[in-house]
């Protein structure tokens, strides 16, 4: 009901052993670490993916998602105030695709950018995700971000290297 935080919340169902439903590997994981119970009568636990079953998951049809609307992105004359926030999510995308791969874990974009800072992946700008990041932090309009749409494609050049490797 709350205008803030009802779009971020997701919800999944599955039944109490966790082999019916939709429950995706990375979203059991965030449950797993990040979990806060509103209401809860009894605590059941997920199995934890193992890092197969979460590199298998986001190599999927979330990963062909991102770059699709990369792509889009990248071809566009100009950034609509209405696709704002989908523009700046699809730069951080690869810093939490990245972090999730090398991991296994769910972190927030900070962590992402923090683990990529130290950890540096070949062709991966981080420096536009830590823009990106900033930008979001400040509220900023991101169409000072626009002209790095054309860096979009070599991102996902480097996801797609990190997958096939």
């Amino acid at each position: 009901m709350s205008a803030d935080l009802g779009p971020k919340v997701s919800i999944f169902w599955s039944d109490r052993h966790f082999v019916v439903g939709r429950f995706p590997p990375l979203d059991r994981v965030d449950y797993l670490d990040h979990a806060v119970a509103l209401v809860e009568s009894e605590r059941l636990s997920p199995p934890r993916p193992t890092l197969e079953e979460i590199r298998q998951y986001l190599r999927g049809a979330i990963f062909a998602t991102w770059v699709n609307r990369a792509r889009s992105f990248a071809a566009a004359e100009k950034l609509e105030p209405r696709d704002h926030k989908m523009y700046l999510r699809t730069i951080l995308y690869p810093g939490r695709f990245c972090y999730s791969w090398m991991t296994g874990r769910v972190g927030s974009n900070e962590d992402a950018v923090a683990f990529l800072t130290e950890r540096p992946l070949a062709g991966l700008d981080i420096e536009l995700i830590a823009r990106a990041l900033q930008c979001r932090e400040a509220a900023a309009d991101p169409d000072v971000l626009f002209a790095a749409r054309t860096i979009l494609p070599s991102q996902f050049d480097a996801c797609a290297k990190l997958i096939s490797d």
